[in-house]
């Protein structure tokens, strides 16, 4: 495995575990008013969308691909998968729903209008997960085609904190300030991890999202560090597997360190979701 960016297209199983727990004395946070499970006009909207059904028991292209032209194919996903790609979150971080939204399978297909920024941006690199406006457009898709309607709450709980380790940190000022972080391979062929790592123009909190989709616990970002950065770092283990291992191995090697404490968990609470409407 390598991790470029510390980014890659995962599974849905292989993203995250369970909730983290929070404490008895604190009191979940509730946002204002659940979504209207209709388009709402604050987000972009894709011009053309199709969603088909597919076998769950078959295979195929598993995770989202940004295509030329701002088009987008999720493929293979469950709602779950969606929900992760559309509101940058883990799959420890959504809560409720029926079961289905994690066994049923979908392939999506696309397309931005005209106006639409994503439509003639820079192709990003290959395993990029949505920019800002692909997020958006894929949360409306979900307000109006899966009629999804949803509430946030805080809670304290389980995290991880990134700060600055006690060695010298191994990163470097970027070559391209204009650089795409999000691209990114973090598995070879076969789930190894071997321990190399690799950035460009990346800053710490796109990193610490990162991490956390292989800690299965939030990272929180205390680094102080407020610029982006480019770095690179040897394979140490052909043979290893253990994802979170590797993680924590890279991020000491680095110059970095992660320690478990707690802090502010977001939860994603789904109220209502339906199966989406025919094409």
């Amino acid at each position: 495995m390598r991790f470029k960016s510390l980014l890659s297209i995962l599974p849905i199983s292989a993203i995250a575990a369970s909730l983290p727990v929070a404490s008895a004395q604190t009191p979940a946070v509730q946002a204002p008013a659940s979504q209207a499970a209709a388009k709402s006009p604050a987000l972009p909207a894709f011009e053309v969308a199709t969603i088909k059904p597919i076998d769950p028991n078959g295979g195929g292209a598993v995770g989202f691909y940004s295509r030329p032209g701002g088009r987008v194919f999720l493929g293979y996903a469950p709602v779950k998968m969606i929900l992760y790609y559309a509101f940058n979150v883990q799959e420890y971080q959504i809560s409720g729903g029926p079961a289905w939204i994690g066994t049923d399978r979908f392939n999506i297909e696309a397309v931005p209008p005209d106006t639409a920024a994503s439509r003639t941006a820079k192709q990003p690199p290959i395993g990029a997960t949505p920019s800002d406006e692909q997020r958006k457009m894929l949360q409306s898709l979900l307000i109006d085609r899966f009629r999804l309607q949803y509430h946030r709450e805080v809670q304290q709980g389980a995290v991880y904190i990134l700060s600055l380790g006690k060695n010298k940190l191994q990163l470097q000022e970027p070559k391209d300030k204009d650089a795409d972080a999000r691209g990114g391979v973090m598995i070879k062929q076969g789930g190894i991890a071997d321990g190399e790592a690799f950035g460009t123009n990346v800053t710490m909190t796109f990193l610490a999202g990162q991490l956390s989709r292989y800690l299965g616990l939030p990272v929180l970002d205390q680094t102080g560090l407020t610029g982006s950065y480019d770095y690179h770092l040897p394979p140490t283990d052909p043979d290893n597997h253990d994802m979170a291992a590797a993680a924590l191995d890279a991020m000491h090697r680095l110059g970095l360190e992660l320690k478990k404490g707690k802090g502010p968990v977001e939860t994603l609470v789904i109220d209502h979701i339906e199966r989406p409407t025919e094409n």
